[in-house]
């Protein structure tokens, strides 16, 4: 009988735990929660080194409904259908002008060439853009952007964010942070952590002297894109951020590549040295259209 009760005994109480188990049921949101953290995981990719810090995706006037597709629809009404071309693909990424400023641009890529829209997402209007045949490019190059060694823009973008987080915990009165904010390792030089894609169609000739320090030279001989900050911080599905992602544009264009243009893979040097401008201009975002306060540009 003692060994009954010592068998019956475990069984009533495993009983007990199944059906308090049951009536509160955390099974489904447990599930949720999995879900929702893979889906966290996958939508921020690589949060810890992503290129652009306490980003607010609402701010953009691009993560609105349909204001991208609006774009699309009116660059290929405009541009794209009046020389007689066919749209392959449409993105959204950031451009990296020679000054290392970083710019928001529509790019279309049809059969016949590439255009860098600088598109109003605002008053909803084509700005400006700029047209290269797809013949015309001899050099592709894909790799992580990076600085001269002689640079000094990781070190005044690291200083930039020591500061920032800084004077974000006074704000905030986490006092008992601001200790850990004030930590060396918080104004280390700052990498870019973005790869990117460079076309080029000099021809192997260096930029002359007169436009590579002429800030407001157009005629340069090649585009820099990477992802939009939209590819590291929005919400949705995979097919939703191939529209922000550089890697997506740069399989689709490969695949139009006459075959004399040569593919390199390696780092793609941003010739920054000094950086205060382009540091100024990148952390507030002055090339994205946003909402900033009462004022939106």
């Amino acid at each position: 009988m003692e060994e009954t009760c010592l068998e019956e005994g475990p069984a009533v109480i495993f009983e007990r735990a199944i059906l308090e188990i049951a009536s509160t049921d955390p099974v489904r949101p447990s599930a949720e929660s999995v879900d929702d953290t893979s889906k966290h995981h996958s939508t921020s990719r690589d949060v810890c080194n992503a290129p652009f810090k306490h980003v607010d995706v609402h701010t953009f006037f691009t993560d609105r409904n349909e204001v991208v597709e609006k774009a699309i629809s009116d660059c290929t009404e405009k541009l794209i259908r009046q020389n007689n071309d066919e749209l392959v693909g449409s993105w959204l990424l950031t451009e990296i002008s020679l000054w290392d400023t970083e710019k928001e641009r529509l790019v279309l890529l049809t059969t016949k060439a590439l255009y860098s829209v600088k598109y109003d997402f605002i008053s909803l209007k084509i700005l400006d853009f700029n047209r290269v045949p797809i013949l015309l490019f001899d050099t592709v190059v894909t790799g992580d952007l990076i600085y001269p060694t002689s640079s000094l823009a990781p070190r005044l973008s690291g200083l930039a964010e020591g500061v920032s987080s800084l004077i974000h915990c006074a704000v905030r009165q986490e006092w008992s942070s601001i200790a850990g904010c004030t930590n060396l390792t918080h104004f280390e030089p700052r990498k870019r952590f973005m790869s990117g894609i460079r076309l080029m169609w000099n021809r192997g000739q260096p930029l002359s002297l007169i436009k590579k320090w002429n800030p407001f030279a157009k005629d340069i001989p090649w585009l820099t894109y990477a992802s939009h900050p939209l590819f590291w911080y929005k919400d949705g599905t995979e097919i939703i951020k191939t529209r922000f992602d550089i890697e997506a544009f740069n399989t689709t264009l490969k695949s139009l590549l006459p075959e004399e243009c040569l593919a390199v893979n390696m780092p793609i040097i941003v010739e920054n040295y000094c950086g205060l401008g382009a540091l100024v201009h990148n952390r507030n975002g002055l090339g994205f259209f946003k909402v900033r306060g009462k004022v939106s540009f």
